[in-house]
């Protein structure tokens, strides 16, 4: 019997040598795991009362497993420290993994978005995985395992060593509990400052990554991230009226045929993750001298955080609510333009479209010449440049006269990450060499701009030849690019200001020039192109986007009022811009967060959403105190213009 009290002695020491160094492992975890978020200096009590409060948290989380394994100890005596060990290494690994999480995609580990891309989306970033990103992840978890095995096995001497000096280990013990229970006061007491800070740095503190404090809620009281929750049912039969009016889009015959006047060649220019403050004559001179002589959109959003959604509203003038739908494989813009007589081609410097679910718009039956090389940075792009260069040129005619007009879809991919640039144009420094890591620390952001200006010269620099003043031009990004701005690197995971916002540069002969303020959106480019090369559409109203110019001439009437939506790359989430996003207020906000289904007829407003895409405080202004009715407008707005053509 004394033998047998023994041996639950030591289990029961072994289990609490584990808690502690588990707690321990938690807290060092919180503590060096590199953050996006950039912690502000404290003092040094501060300091400790933090991280006391930190490993108050993951005490809490363990006690279940250390419970449940002493409970075991009589039925299971050989596994229940295994057990408890198992249960308890939860908590130090769910804080790692959300962690990792976090800093890539801006969520939680435990959420849809983490499952979407672990399933949906895994093949395609797979492909597009770069080892110096996933090394640093491999590392931080195969140490996790190394550093769980040690812990386990080390356990056992270290108890028995407890065991041998009791009194020693139990007021050791006891002290570090009383002091952490202390040094936690301060945070319990000021509770409203402690959940502030748990919100704004959630991946350090354990009851936020595992749920039991939602880190949407986490907040000081009085402050209010709902809006007024609205919902309304899409009309069927005015989804099934769109649908086919896709299907039936197309010119006036009877026009095309009375025409004489040649059309002009037109070319759109696309680059990758391409962001708006690269239109600057010091980083791009030809682009900004192209600016200046036309239409030069400064608050132009794509159709969606990522490519697909982007390229889709692009070559459509839709929004991506459409991107499911027939309209995917018969894009507008090459249906008009092909009966309009010109040829097609498309130049890219990557070719994935399959993995991203892009193959339907983007293949060789859409595009008479379709010049797609595998994924490439700046070398690539010389060859894409010159490739649609020629064709524009009519190279492949020698000395024949070409019967038709051109149209050219160039897509270049300098600017995607890792931003490789020529020699040549690393002219702003200090800049990121090769080896920089992805996600990068708040530290190196600024070499990493630099780097990324770097690629938008060369970028700038290739593309000269295609902004021929006798064509019809059009300069954009696919979507944007977020630098740790909105607490993430890169794009396709958050709705936020970096990474949906892109210029739009549209220039044609003639054209009056303009800087528009108005909020823009790549909807409006397939009709803004359709105007200027003056095709002559059966409907207009097939467009969800507006014409920004026609006839030379700025078109931006209800620009300001107007309301559209864009679309999230990892969720079913997506976003309305309006009036809002552009406001002069202090209490701006970005957009008006929703859920929409064409499938399921219905659209739902959920959050007001600040520029880094998190939840704002609410509508700003006078706005807050109607905000159900503010927000029933926003919704019937949108649903009257896209649903009620009648």
């Amino acid at each position: 019997m004394s033998e047998q009290n023994d041996h639950d002695r030591e289990r029961w020491c072994q289990l609490v040598v584990l808690a502690i160094l588990i707690v321990s492992g938690t807290l060092v975890i919180g503590i060096l795991y590199p953050s996006s978020v950039s912690s502000p200096s404290v003092s040094m009590f501060a300091w400790i009362s933090i991280h006391s409060w930190i490993a108050l948290q993951a005490l809490v989380l363990i006690t279940p497993g250390l419970l449940a394994a002493w409970l075991l100890r009589c039925r299971l005596p050989r596994l229940s420290v295994g057990i408890g060990f198992g249960l308890m290494i939860v908590v130090p690994a769910g804080m790692l993994l959300d962690a990792i999480a976090f800093r890539w995609v801006s969520d939680r580990f435990l959420s849809t978005k983490i499952l979407r891309v672990a399933t949906d989306l895994r093949d395609s970033l797979v492909a597009h995985a770069q080892w110096k990103s996933i090394a640093p992840t491999l590392f931080w978890c195969m140490g996790f395992a190394v550093v769980a095995i040690v812990v386990f096995w080390i356990s056992k001497p270290v108890a028995r060593f407890c065991m041998r000096h009791r009194k020693v280990a139990k007021r050791s013990v006891s002290i570090a509990g009383v002091c952490v229970c202390l040094f936690s006061l301060p945070a319990i007491v000021d509770w409203q400052t402690t959940a502030i800070q748990m919100r704004a740095d959630s991946t350090r503190h354990p009851w936020v990554v595992f749920r039991i404090i939602d880190s949407d809620d986490v907040m000081a009281s009085g402050v209010n991230s709902r809006l007024a929750p609205v919902s309304f049912v899409i009309p069927k039969n005015g989804i099934d009226q769109r649908k086919v009016q896709q299907r039936l889009a197309g010119l006036d015959w009877d026009t095309l045929d009375a025409r004489d006047e040649p059309f002009p060649d037109v070319v759109v220019v696309v680059l990758e993750s391409f962001r708006h403050e690269m239109v600057d004559a010091e980083i791009m001179p030809n682009l900004s001298l192209l600016a200046s002589d036309g239409v030069h959109c400064r608050n132009h959003f794509s159709g969606a955080n990522a490519s697909n959604f982007g390229m889709f509203s692009l070559l459509n003038g839709l929004e991506a609510i459409w991107f499911d739908e027939p309209v995917r494989y018969s894009p507008l813009m090459n249906r008009l333009f092909h009966q309009a007589g010109y040829e097609l081609g498309l130049f890219a410097s990557h070719d994935d479209w399959r993995l991203f679910a892009m193959d339907g718009f983007l293949n060789e039956q859409q595009f008479d010449v379709f010049r797609c090389k595998p994924k490439g940075w700046s070398e690539v792009d010389k060859r894409t440049v010159s490739h649609a260069t020629a064709f524009l040129n009519r190279e492949d005619l020698a000395d024949e006269p070409s019967p038709s007009p051109r149209l050219a879809v160039v897509y270049l991919y300098t600017t995607h990450a890792d931003y490789r640039c020529d020699p040549a144009d690393e002219v702003f420094h200090p800049a990121a060499d090769d080896s920089f890591p992805i996600p990068y620390l708040p530290t190196q952001r600024d070499a990493v701009w630099n780097r990324y200006k770097n690629c938008a010269r060369t970028v700038d620099r290739l593309i000269r030849p295609l902004l021929d003043r006798n064509r019809v031009v059009i300069v954009t990004g696919d979507h944007g690019e977020a630098f740790l701005e909105d607490g993430t690197c890169g794009h396709g995971t958050k709705l936020s200001r970096y990474q949906t916002m892109t210029p739009a540069i549209v220039y044609a002969p003639g054209i009056k020039s303009e800087r528009m303020e108005q909020p823009t959106m790549h909807a409006d480019l397939l009709p803004t192109l359709v105007a200027l090369v003056d095709l002559p559409m059966s409907d207009l109203s097939v467009f969800d986007g507006n014409p920004i110019a026609s006839n030379r001439e700025l078109n931006n009437s209800g620009l300001n009022e107007r309301v559209f939506m864009i679309r999230d790359y990892l969720s079913d989430e997506a976003l309305f811009v309006g009036p809002w996003t552009t406001s002069t207020e202090s209490e701006r906000i970005f957009g008006i967060g929703c859920r929409v289904s064409l499938g399921e007829n219905r659209v739902r407003i959920t959050t007001a959403i600040s520029d880094s895409g998190d939840a704002a405080t609410d509508l700003p202004g006078s706005h807050r105190q109607s905000n159900k009715k503010i927000n029933s407008q926003i919704l019937q707005e949108w649903l009257k213009k896209r649903f009620d053509r009648g």
